[in-house]
């Protein structure tokens, strides 16, 4: 009985510490606290300036973030009527011939193909006096035109004449024994009617921009091979041109040719007719002989009336 009591007692005290432990913990609490309360006022000074300082970091942070921000947005430099964003237009001379100048712009972040600058327009860039707008208008015509919407651009298959395109194809020629390799071609059906043409650089970017319809596309490049009047309307004779006849006839070599009797300046020399112009002349009745004169003709109808024409040079891109 004696050896148990031993170990009641001896047990007690362990009770009692593991009691009296967390008590402790709050006590130290309580003198952290205290002592907390009783730091001098510099010690706490400090800690403002400590705290102060951090906030001045955290807030000068999204200072910089967003001067960066700022550097790299730019706003575009216009927006098209299709609400394209036209930004890095500008002019820069070529590595090759510093005589040449080219210009060059971005829509919406795609970057356009250079086009070279008429002398006039470099001149009238270096002194500031083109903007961004009207240079868009001079080199990428199409790119500032407005898109035609799919569903009309689809149903205008409809030509002048009330034929109807049943097939149109715009494609790369991949045929190396074709002169027209590595050309673009448009290619139309028309009833039974086949035919393929090269495209010149700006129907091509008509097409592809979606700023022309099928109908138009065709009646301009394939007009002639078609028949079409609509073809025929552009051609007019100068002004104050003073012809007394316009004959067709077939020659000796059984091919038609088209002359003009211009009285005292003298009769033209005698062009030779396309199949077509004189299908169009003889058969479909969509041509007249003044609309081939003014096609065949002006170039020496305007030499014999002394009338200069300027002859703009082609650019090469």
């Amino acid at each position: 009985m004696a050896k148990k009591k031993e170990k009641e007692v001896k047990q007690q005290p362990v009770q009692g510490e593991a009691e009296s432990q967390p008590q402790k913990k709050t006590a130290s609490k309580s003198k952290a606290v205290s002592n907390a309360e009783e730091e001098p006022k510099e010690s706490a000074k400090k800690s403002e300036k400590q705290a102060s300082g951090k906030e001045q970091t955290t807030v000068d942070a999204p200072k910089k973030e967003e001067s960066q921000g700022e550097k790299q947005h730019r706003e575009p430099q216009m927006v098209t009527v299709n609400g394209a964003k036209v930004s890095h237009a500008h002019a820069f001379q070529s590595n090759k011939n510093p005589e040449d100048w080219f210009f060059t712009a971005k829509i919406d972040g795609k970057e356009l193909h250079p086009q070279k600058m008429t002398p006039e327009d470099v001149a009238a860039y270096s002194k500031k006096e083109l903007s961004v707008e009207q240079l868009m208008q001079n080199y990428y015509p199409t790119k500032l035109m407005k898109q035609i919407p799919a569903e009309e651009y689809k149903a205008a298959t409809t030509l002048s004449d009330g034929r109807v395109i049943d097939k149109m194809n715009v494609y790369k020629e991949s045929n190396e024994q074709s002169q027209n390799f590595g050309k673009w071609m448009l290619y139309a059906q028309v009833g039974e009617q086949k035919m393929s043409t090269t495209l010149p650089n700006h129907d091509l970017n008509a097409y592809f921009d979606r700023v022309t319809t099928p109908s138009q596309l065709v009646e301009k490049n394939l007009g002639q091979r078609l028949h079409l009047a609509s073809h025929y309307e552009q051609f007019k004779l100068p002004e104050g041109a003073e012809i007394k006849d316009i004959r067709v006839s077939k020659d000796a070599d059984n091919k038609w040719r088209i002359s003009a009797d211009m009285g005292d300046r003298g009769v033209t020399a005698k062009k030779e007719l396309s199949f077509d112009d004189g299908y169009s002349l003889f058969h479909s009745k969509t041509a007249t002989r003044q609309q081939l004169a003014a096609k065949y003709l002006t170039p020496e109808i305007n030499e014999k009336m002394g009338v200069k024409v300027e002859v703009s040079q082609g650019l090469k891109i």
